[in-house]
């Protein structure tokens, strides 16, 4: 917090001692990058991202998801990582998220925190599907999810608050001053209990509480443009069983500084960030008939740093493009907790971490022949894991029950990305291919987790997942109609997956007692996961009033090379196919939303023992302006009150996201 307070004050302050008679803002990037259209690259506007959270908004256009089904503003902080295609879900995510270039990944756990990120100052999404080599750097396995800041506009400000059944509320305003805008955003939600069928006194329901404050700043400097942006954040997530409750906070800092290339200059970019993070987790186990519960784990805090640079040259002219440049990231952390309880008191007390660096080279370039475009990438990166340590204590006495140290462990990664597109009248086909990496993030490598009677230990000697795929397209129409339909394969090697070892009850000499009804699992590259699939993405406006979208990606997605038993099955949480269908209508002054979305059955676990059901999902909202700077805005969600299962764990309890909720409120924007 102190880091990003910092930089608020300068950037406030900025405008007394360098603002210039007038400020003239340019963008703070590098040109989106033209090779990127041999991908599956969508590029989605505000419009797109608004009417509800961000994550959602992404599902709902480009089915990038969650590890779990419901939204991040009730979801555990540990499980909001993103991955694009359902070729393998992870709570670390399996994709990479940048704003304005800034890593948004947690330095700790590789999730996205979403309530952190400044929704309504966010103007552009720039989705690559498919592993990337190139500049967006190590990450991003199954894709990238690049947004963008809008620059500040002089003298613009918004303010807007929100009911919603239940008690909750949302407020967010903000206002520019000079070239710095200002962002604050709070808001609470509250759900349904998740458990329906046996619902006892153990089983409460969901909660989510956010703050969040941001700035940021563009202006002409050195011949280049210097942007900088701060942000810090609060969150509470009760996730549905009695004193079982989460809370993440961090804050971020970054300063870049661009200058555009043009036909005869080059252009380049500097930039250099840090993040830090902290999590606290209070993990539950239920009682015989969901009676109550009792503490199992207390995750008192979980402070994580990361650091890093890039830095890249660009060229475009005739038709040819090209960059190259270099990055690094550090990333540094540790867990502390109690666990053990005994009659309400914990009798362990467990220090877990280390830190990981990785850091990397790129070139990448393209050629426009006129009808065809041909691009090519290539990375090495040199990844290590460093310092890993767990220690374990007596919790009454200090003593030392464990004490390990983990041998270093690294490499080196050469991954990279080829492409074409084909003008053929009408239509644009596209072919590429490529491969990627990601390294296990610290939680992965270090730290042991419990839910409710479920426990995953860590693992140390993981070793990087590996994505090789190709994937054939074709694009064709305008902004008014147009379709987008690829197909793909994919093959994860070494995926970092939740491997079942047993079910309880009995005693493991790293994990503890795993009761009855609960199951051990530890965390290990298992094999291979093999998936290939049909993606499509359109819209068509009937008229000026009235437009249709879809997009729908059918996965086939099965584990090989692995355990017997799981040979042939669904990596858990990947369903075979998932969509939406989205309605917009302008009927007089009203705006009117309409979106379905839905997904196959999942599995909850790596043996497909543990089932989600279908399910479906009907958003509704209506904006409509009673003044000229206030609109209306109602919104519904989960319009039909479906049934959605999100979890089931190993006692056959299933718990559903939450029902029907019903909001209002005002916007007033100059």
């Amino acid at each position: 917090m102190r880091h990003a307070v910092s930089l608020i004050v300068l950037l406030v302050a900025a405008p007394a001692v360098a603002e210039p008679t007038e400020v003239v803002v340019h963008s703070s990037r590098l040109p989106a990058y033209q090779g990127d259209s041999a991908f599956a690259a969508t590029n989605l506007n505000r419009d797109a991202l608004d009417g509800s959270s961000l994550d959602q908004s992404l599902k709902r256009e480009v089915q990038a998801a969650l590890f779990r089904r419901q939204s991040s503003l009730t979801a555990n902080p540990t499980v909001q990582g993103i991955g694009l295609r359902a070729i393998g879900p992870s709570g670390a995510g399996r994709a990479l998220v940048t704003l304005d270039g800034v890593p948004q990944n947690d330095p700790f756990g590789n999730w996205v925190i979403w309530a952190a990120l400044p929704e309504d100052e966010i103007i552009h999404a720039h989705v690559v599907k498919g592993a990337g080599g190139g500049a967006y750097g190590a990450g991003a396995l199954t894709g990238v999810i690049d947004l963008s800041l809008e620059p500040p506009q002089r003298g613009a400000a918004f303010v807007s608050a929100m009911a919603s059944e239940g008690g909750g509320s949302d407020a967010r305003g903000g206002v520019t001053v000079g070239p710095v805008t200002l962002y604050a955003a709070g808001g609470t939600v509250t759900g349904d209990v998740p458990v329906r069928l046996g619902q006892g006194p153990a089983d409460v329901a969901t909660f989510g509480r956010d703050r969040a404050l941001f700035a940021h700043t563009r202006l002409s400097l050195f011949g280049g443009d210097l942007a900088a942006m701060a942000g810090s954040y609060d969150s509470r997530r009760d996730t549905g069983l009695r004193s079982a409750t989460a809370t993440s906070s961090g804050d971020q800092v970054a300063i870049s500084l661009t200058r555009q290339p043009s036909a005869q200059d080059l252009g380049w970019r500097l930039q250099a960030w840090h993040r830090d993070s902290d999590l606290s987790n209070v993990s539950v186990s239920v009682q015989p008939g969901r009676t109550g519960t009792t503490l199992a784990n207390n995750q008192v805090a979980t402070p994580a740093t990361g650091d890093g640079f890039n830095a890249a040259l660009r060229r475009g002219s005739g038709g040819i493009e090209w960059e190259i440049g270099a990055d690094a990231r550090r990333f540094e952390g540790e867990s502390r907790e109690f666990f053990r309880y005994v009659a309400g008191s914990p009798t362990r007390y467990r220090v877990s971490g280390g830190s990981e660096t990785v850091s990397g080279l790129y070139a990448e370039g393209s050629r426009d022949f006129g009808r065809t475009l041909i691009s090519g990438a290539i990375r090495a990166d040199i990844w290590k894991t460093q310092d890993g340590h767990r220690a374990e204590s007596d919790a009454a006495t200090g003593a030392q029950t464990l004490a390990l140290t983990f041998q270093e462990h690294g490499g080196t990664v050469v991954s990279g990305r080829v492409g074409a597109t084909r003008d053929l009248g009408g239509m644009t086909a596209r072919a590429a291919a490529y491969t990627g990496f990601r390294p296990p993030s610290l939680n992965e490598l270090y730290r042991p987790f419990r839910v409710g009677n479920d426990v995953t230990d860590a693992n140390a000697d993981l070793v990087p997942e590996h994505l090789a795929g190709a994937e054939l397209g074709l694009r064709a129409g305008d902004a008014r109609c147009f379709l987008d339909v690829g197909v793909f394969a994919n093959r994860l090697d070494h995926p970092i997956t939740n491997v079942t070892i047993a079910a309880g009850p009995f005693s493991s000499p790293t994990a503890g007692f795993i009761p009855a009804g609960g199951t051990l699992r530890q965390r290990r590259n298992q094999g291979q996961i093999r998936a290939y699939g049909l993606e499509m993405r359109g819209r068509y406006e009937l008229n000026a009033g009235l437009a249709l979208e879809s997009a729908v990606t059918l996965t086939h997605a099965r584990v090989a090379r692995a355990n017997p038993a799981v040979n042939g099955l669904r990596p858990a949480e990947a369903p075979d196919y998932s969509g939406a269908f989205g309605i917009e209508a302008h009927i007089a002054r009203a705006a009117i939303h309409a979106d379905l979305m839905f997904e196959g059955e999942t599995f909850d676990d790596d043996l497909n023992t543990l089932p989600l059901k279908a399910s479906r999902n009907l958003s509704l909202r209506l904006d409509y302006p009673l003044l000229r700077q206030v609109t209306l805005t109602a919104a519904v969600t989960n319009a039909l009150d479906a049934a959605i299962p999100v979890t089931h764990a190993g006692d056959g309890t299933i718990g559903y996201d939450t029902g029907r909720r019903i909001s209002i409120g005002l916007i007033w924007r100059r």
